[in-house]
């Protein structure tokens, strides 16, 4: 195995396991207010979800510029 295959499952494995920390703190309720509705959910799926939504946001923006870095090199 290569050093990025065996970087990759570490950084995957990381997550999975702070996930799992950061899920056990669904003990606490918290009121989340959204527009024109409030909606009472626990607090390790709120961090849980941004962190998410955070990193698949990072990671579209991130393979759209190395695209568009290819394209203008050709």
């Amino acid at each position: 195995m290569r050093i990025s295959t065996i970087l990759l499952f570490l950084v995957f494995s990381f997550v999975i396991f702070f996930s799992f920390l950061i899920f056990k703190l669904n003990q606490i309720d918290i009121l989340l207010d959204l527009l024109f509705d409030e909606i009472q959910v626990k607090l390790g799926k709120v961090i849980l979800v941004s962190f998410l939504s955070g990193s698949c946001i990072t990671f579209i923006l991130e393979l759209l510029y190395m695209f568009g870095k290819d394209r203008s090199n050709n």
